[in-house]
């Protein structure tokens, strides 16, 4: 690199101009036609790429960028010797964290996450931003605003400073165009392609979210309103869209819009949708139909029991290999898995057994006082009966003062008939998919179920949300898919290294960046050299660029509690 001054005359005033240029040799353009066989190697020219103009920088910061591309050493500032190095060795400025920005940010260029996104507006950037720190930080908006005071995010980003409420704006914007984000990211129809579909539940710290309502909770979180999410992926589980819904909108609506969305992206491609049991009932399948797709879901333990009551099913035909029968247009796959079926009876055992012990000890107690009732008794030993599903099979009643209790043999024995069995329903043609592949795309839901497992309690902790606004919510949303295919990308990079994606992120915040000059300059550069963690992990991601140059102040963003500055007064 070096340093380049234009000069210019104009309207009698000179104009001048200081650029930062670099050198490289690029092949020559050669005359047209193949060239023969004995031909000498194609020659080679030098060309100047401009890397950055520095005509409003100061002359002593230019000189300083001038002396550092020439290889002579920068000069020293005799306080900043005294106070921070020994006689004759210039001291180290340590700049900002630059690694785990920089090579996340420059892995979702190489994803296509920033051309999708955009990076043309600053609103733009903090939305980039977001991702990185959902990521890399988790927590709210206030939180990634702080974390940025020692992250370099100008000199990645070319952001200026900022607060929780520029990163506000930045979720509205993702939620205005989210669709548009969600179709630049998707592959390509291609006949045959298989996606996955899947709902949660995501609870809510607060009472005023727009998407707020009380529902089927899967976080088991009593007295907590919640949202539904829907994450469609593709067959490998790369995530492709998420959508959320009121917390008390149940499955098959949700599937619906996600068929709808499929049919806008890839037309009448024949693809197959993979759903849940239970999410893809009537109208699902007229919706898959109408739009020329396939479905693989499972059926209900009711449905099940059903199909074998009318003779459709035999129970004979549970067994660890999957067996097929074909109605119509429909195929059962069925399969008894004899692991899931010795865990689930050994779970029912325990459970019984736990109930048993309990009324025993409760007899024992009440026998032994007189102010012990015997109804309590039996309230209790009824709660844990429900508790653990076991009135099909298990009645418990008052004798005098003593809980007693019966078994029903044969409807336990019914009951436990289909332990580990599960049928899976698909229209798939026999000559898309033999028995072994329906069975597997529906597996094929666990890659969904890991996602999830990521985005909520794992990584990325998309919960508990806390925001109000609906629009906001669902850029939170939009973050947090965004951030699960950094996550992912950078999972398969690093686990040949026998490493984890928090490993990767802790060792990338090792890398910063040094002072280049005085520090108040804030002028940063690449160490030359970093140690073998971090070199690790810089190997497998693509190469850093270059710190943007600024001037400006660093971010800085305090959490302010009125409440303390009043009661210190």
């Amino acid at each position: 690199m070096f340093i380049k001054r234009n000069h210019a005359r104009l309207g009698g005033t000179t104009y001048q101009s200081v650029l930062l240029v670099q050198g490289k040799r690029v092949p020559a353009k050669r005359p047209p036609g193949r060239p023969p066989a004995d031909a000498p190697p194609p020659k080679t020219v030098v060309v100047h790429e401009t890397l950055a103009n520095l005509s409003r920088l100061p002359a002593d910061l230019v000189a300083l960028i001038e002396a550092y591309c020439q290889g002579s050493p920068t000069p020293d500032s005799g306080a900043r010797t005294a106070a921070t190095a020994t006689a004759g060795t210039p001291a180290v400025q340590i700049g900002p964290c630059y690694g785990l920005l920089a090579g996340l940010h420059a892995l979702a260029r190489e994803l296509g996450i920033v051309r999708a996104v955009g990076e043309a507006t600053r609103t733009q950037r903090l939305a980039l931003y977001l991702i990185y720190a959902r990521l890399a930080f988790q927590g709210s908006r206030l939180s990634a605003a702080r974390a940025s005071e020692d992250h370099a995010v100008r000199e990645v980003l070319q952001v200026g400073a900022f607060d929780e409420d520029d990163l506000y704006a930045a979720l509205e914007y993702l939620a205005a165009h989210q669709r548009e984000i969600e179709a630049a990211l998707a592959p390509k129809a291609t006949k045959g392609a298989v996606f996955l579909y899947d709902v949660t539940s995501v609870y809510f710290e607060g009472e005023h979210n727009e998407l707020a309502a009380f529902g089927y909770n899967r976080d088991g979180k009593r007295g907590k309103q919640q949202m539904v999410a829907g994450l469609l992926t593709d067959g490998a589980g790369e995530p492709l869209a998420i959508q959320l819904y009121a917390g008390n909108t149940s499955d098959p609506p949700t599937f619906l819009d996600a068929v709808e969305q499929l049919k806008v992206r890839f037309g009448t491609a024949q693809i197959a949708v993979v759903g849940d049991r239970g999410m893809i009932k009537a109208l699902g399948q007229a919706a898959l139909g109408e739009a020329n797709f396939r479905y693989v879901t499972a059926l209900t333990d009711p449905q099940v029991r059903a199909l074998l009551q009318a003779g459709v099913l035999q129970l004979g035909l549970f067994e660890d290999q999957p067996a097929e029968v074909t109605v119509g247009s429909k195929r059962y796959v069925l399969r008894c898995n004899p692991q899931t079926q010795a865990r689930e009876r050994a779970r029912r055992a325990d459970q019984w057994a736990r109930v048993q012990a309990w009324i025993v000890a409760r007899n024992a107690a009440v026998a032994q006082s007189a102010r012990c009732e015997p109804e309590s008794s039996l309230r209790g030993a009824q709660a844990r009966v429900a508790k653990y599903r076991l009135g099909g099979w298990v009645s418990v009643r008052l004798a005098g003062r003593q809980v007693v209790w019966s078994e029903d043999a044969a409807a336990r024995d019914k009951e436990a008939q289909l332990d580990g069995c599960y049928v899976v329903e698909s229209d798939l043609p026999a000559v898309a998919a033999d028995t072994q592949a329906v069975h597997d795309r529906y597996l094929d839901l666990t890659r969904v179920e890991r996602d999830f497992r990521t985005l909520k309690t794992g990584l990325l902790e998309i919960r508990p949300v806390f925001l109000r606004k609906a629009e906001r919510t669902r850029g939170h949303a939009l973050v947090s898919l965004l951030a699960l295919k950094l996550a992912r990308e950078l999972e398969r990079r690093v686990a040949p290294l026998g490493l984890t994606v928090d490993d990767a992120v802790a060792r990338l915040q090792g890398v910063r960046l040094v002072c280049l000059g005085e520090a108040a300059l804030g002028l940063w550069r690449l160490a030359d050299g970093y140690p073998a963690a971090q070199t690790e992990v810089l190997g497998v991601l693509p190469k850093l660029g270059a710190p943007v140059l600024s001037l400006g102040k660093a971010n800085r963003r305090r959490l302010n509690n009125p409440r303390l500055v009043r009661a210190s007064q």
